[in-house]
């Protein structure tokens, strides 16, 4: 995969945008879809800046005269298009894109961002208690539906999850309706209408855009996922309790049809979150040594 991308970036050209499997021009830019531009864009800055910037920072290499430029491109189609440009996936491209210019001219820059530092034990003592306390849960409160807030709070995590190349394909949907939860339960016997469920769906879409369905698509579902296990921690620090469930191929048609999503969506997973009702024995997992293939010395 290194490989590929290193052919891919030293045969840019100044004027279009080179991606896996072909290259789009000034024009094709202006009519892409709004959401496939933006992630291209984000791409192009992960993987042409973001990646490519840190050994040009401590010396170990020379940038290109066109370093940046792939993102650039795509940043003026979407000032062009006259798009809002002050989301902060946008404004994040929009900073290394700066210090991309200030590179080809010759400028010596830094990242003013703070190193990560060691958590007191105050703050590990917390992050150990969420991550070894977290169960979970398949049998909630009845009438007592979970505030919107609160599943802000949640999806808001999910958003926070790392995702491949920042390309942003994780996609929410929220059902809180028993009738049309049925559509996605699994073999919970607890009644649908006591928790509210989350629909965790990835546009593929994207990953055609940038090739990446042919090179990594499981990573579309490696997103999902990291979404799902941060927004149970915050479910479970919040108090709630949530539960994982896959959807089946049968179970993503019925909910595609519903609700009329495009063939680009699909569904992935979803949570079942509710007000615990009665405890449960947490399950435990096997020794770390168990789970050992290999350690290096």
């Amino acid at each position: 995969m290194a490989e590929k991308f290193d052919e891919l970036h030293s045969s840019a050209s100044a004027d279009s945008v080179r991606w896996l499997y072909g290259e789009y021009s000034r024009q094709d830019l202006m009519e892409m879809d709004p959401v496939c531009l933006r992630a291209l864009f984000r791409e192009r800055v992960h993987h042409t800046i973001e990646v490519e910037i840190y050994p040009i920072l401590v010396g170990d290499k020379e940038p290109t005269p066109i370093f940046g430029t792939q993102a650039q491109i795509c940043w003026e189609a979407l000032e062009a298009r006259g798009f809002p440009l002050d989301d902060p996936d946008l404004q994040w491209g929009k900073r290394y894109l700066e210090l991309a210019a200030k590179i080809r001219a010759g400028e010596k820059v830094s990242i003013d961002e703070p190193l990560p530092q060691a958590f007191n034990a105050d703050e590990m003592a917390v992050v150990k208690k969420l991550i070894w306390d977290r169960h979970s849960i398949r049998d909630w409160v009845a009438d007592k539906p979970v505030p919107d807030e609160m599943l802000e709070q949640i999806m808001e995590a999910g958003r926070a999850a790392p995702n491949g190349c920042n390309l942003n394909v994780v996609r929410f949907a929220v059902i809180k309706e028993a009738e049309e939860m049925k559509m996605v339960w699994s073999d919970i016997p607890t009644p649908a209408e006591r928790c509210t469920v989350i629909v965790i769906c990835y546009d593929k879409a994207i990953y055609e855009t940038v090739g990446h369905d042919r090179l990594v698509p499981h990573n579309m579902m490696l997103d999902c996922a990291a979404a799902g296990d941060h927004m149970c921690l915050m479910a479970h620090a919040l108090g709630l309790g949530a539960v994982w469930l896959t959807c089946t191929d049968k179970t993503a048609a019925r909910f595609k049809k519903k609700y009329g999503l495009p063939e680009n969506i699909e569904p992935a997973m979803h949570l079942a979150i509710g007000w615990p009702s009665v405890a449960s024995i947490k399950s435990l997992r096997m020794p770390l040594k168990d789970m050992m293939l290999t350690r290096g010395n």
